[in-house]
């Protein structure tokens, strides 16, 4: 993984740090899609002078470069998935968990719309409502 991502990151003209490399790695390793502050809360316990600012601009490059994805803006805070497949998101409306939808019968190849002049970078189905969690709560 590590070998793979930094000539990825190298084919993409982004510099090979550390940080980098720990920011990467605290997404990749997880199915959570935490945000930019619980990404940084971890890489912060090997890298104590990494800043916060830091982290949101790695994350942005990454996901500008297509590296990662931004899942949710409809949250109150942006998350990360290091998945840039093809896949579906649940969203929890009440506790805001985002969950990968794995259901081999949904067809992930909608058919675009008559765009009407818009360029279209990237689509994200979202399904949004309460996880189970959250349902027995109410």
């Amino acid at each position: 993984m590590e070998k793979d991502f930094i000539t990825t990151l190298r084919e993409h003209g982004l510099q090979v740090t550390y940080q980098r490399l720990a920011i990467y790695q605290a997404l990749f390793h997880t199915k959570e899609h935490p945000s930019a502050e619980s990404i940084y809360q971890q890489v912060r316990k090997r890298f104590p002078m990494i800043s916060l600012g830091t982290v949101y601009k790695t994350l942005e490059r990454f996901s500008e470069a297509g590296l990662i994805q931004k899942v949710s803006p409809m949250t109150e805070v942006a998350r990360y998935d290091a998945d840039v497949t093809p896949h579906l998101h649940f969203v929890c409306l009440h506790c805001q968990m985002i969950k990968d939808l794995e259901d081999p019968a949904f067809d992930m190849n909608i058919p675009m719309p008559n765009t009407n002049g818009f360029q279209i970078v990237r689509r994200q189905v979202l399904f949004q409502g309460y996880c189970p969690n959250c349902r027995k709560r109410q």
